[in-house]
């Protein structure tokens, strides 16, 4: 299905934006490449090693299996530590484990830090790329959001809805007590965990939280601090065109002036060892940089609303998705693809995307076949009958206004 023409133009407006931006950078591809790779082919020895690390540090290591069990400790270590409010960071993963809604099935109150996340709740959206959530909102819907919830004048001057969103996180962040962080990176060699980002919400977070929970996928795992470096220049300069973030931090379980905090990590699979057993492993060495999406042309035409309920959209999605998601919806999803074989080049960690979009399509083809058939035979009846043939386009396009 189509987006509306808005999210289109927006989503070709952030395409020529980042690949400007993106064609000024050069991320060492091939390194990085290896970089991801090294872990994914030892994955469990670098996990054991960083888990070890990890507690050495001080923080208290738990395992998810899936999207419920991560949910579970999230809302169980809050309510441990007698916690109804958590202030969380921007992260895709947080967004996968659906941790907005069970948070709020549990009656505690998780508010986004990121300005982009906070536009998405604001207006009861979804976010739709990795780095950008808010790239398909329009500033008109996000006014009146503001204005009929915040109590601010109607204004389409992005600047000051910026503002309106930071004076409104401001009092939150200084009263936080627990923090729910989704990591970009940890490093095995020494247990550090990062999150990158350019506002500086994570480094706000983390400083004034007296309660971390840090959550991580499996995959995420860096070998040590100079394969760290590379994979934060190559996230930097694929997601916004400079070769480093504003802000890196690092979350340790160790006293920081005086400020002793209570760290937790989560280290969540939720479908990620299917894929490491199979032929779509390369998959896992995605960082969400978003440059995937950037530059496909069918993204740039559905937006994040064509890929269904999946929290992973665009061409990795596509891959993913059916092996993750598992869902009857997901298995359509790699045929969102032109052949244009445009994400291939703009990947910082040499995923062949075109190449896994294909076999998916292979793999999911004889699913799909008796579908399209059916589907086919119906429209062949309904251009035969041109009477049925308008009626049913009348339908179908109440049933879309519903």
């Amino acid at each position: 299905m189509l987006a509306d023409r808005y999210t289109r133009n927006a989503l070709q407006r952030l395409y020529l934006y980042r690949a400007r931006g993106v064609a000024q950078a050069s991320p060492d591809t091939a390194q990085a490449a290896v970089a991801r790779q090294r872990v994914l082919d030892d994955l469990g020895s670098y996990l054991r090693q960083m888990e070890s690390q990890a507690v050495a540090n001080g923080v208290s290591v738990h395992w998810a299996d899936d999207f419920q069990e991560a949910d579970r400790f999230v809302v169980n270590l809050l309510r441990a530590s007698g916690s109804t409010a958590a202030l969380r960071n921007h992260a895709p993963l947080l967004d996968e484990i659906a941790v907005d809604r069970a948070a709020a099935a549990n009656q505690i109150d998780m508010q986004p830090l990121s300005p982009g996340d906070l536009y998405v709740q604001l207006v009861g959206s979804r976010p739709s790329h990795p780095v950008f959530p808010a790239a398909h909102l329009r500033r008109e819907d996000v006014s009146a959001a503001a204005h009929a919830q915040w109590r601010v004048p109607v204004t389409y001057d992005t600047e000051l809805l910026a503002r309106s969103a930071f004076l409104r996180l401001r009092p939150a962040l200084l009263d936080a007590k627990a923090a729910v962080i989704g990591l970009n990176f940890a490093v095995a060699a020494t247990g550090s965990l990062v999150c990158l980002d350019n506002d500086g919400h994570n480094a706000g977070l983390v400083s004034l939280a007296d309660h971390v929970i840090c959550l991580l996928g499996i995959d995420r795992v860096v070998a040590n601090l100079a394969d760290l470096h590379l994979l934060i220049s190559a996230y930097a300069q694929s997601a916004w065109g400079r070769p480093l973030p504003s802000y890196v931090t690092q979350v340790t379980g160790s006293d920081a002036g005086g400020h002793k905090q209570q760290v937790d990590l989560i280290l969540v699979d939720n479908g990620r060892s299917r894929l490491l057993g199979g032929p779509f492993a390369p998959a896992l060495r995605c960082i969400d940089c978003g440059a995937c999406h950037n530059i496909c042309p069918v993204f740039r035409q559905v937006g994040g609303a064509g890929y269904g309920a999946a929290a992973r959209t665009g061409p990795i999605g596509a891959v993913t998705n059916p092996v993750v998601v598992r869902a009857r919806a997901a298995n359509l999803q790699p045929f969102l693809s032109s052949g244009c074989n445009a994400c291939a080049p703009v990947c910082p960690v040499g995923i062949d995307l075109p190449g896994l979009l294909h076999d998916q399509r292979v793999r999911q083809a004889p699913r799909t076949a008796l579908k399209e058939k059916g589907a086919f035979w119906v429209w062949q009846q309904l251009l035969s009958h041109p009477q049925l043939f308008h009626q049913a386009l009348r339908l179908a396009r109440r049933i879309r206004m519903r």
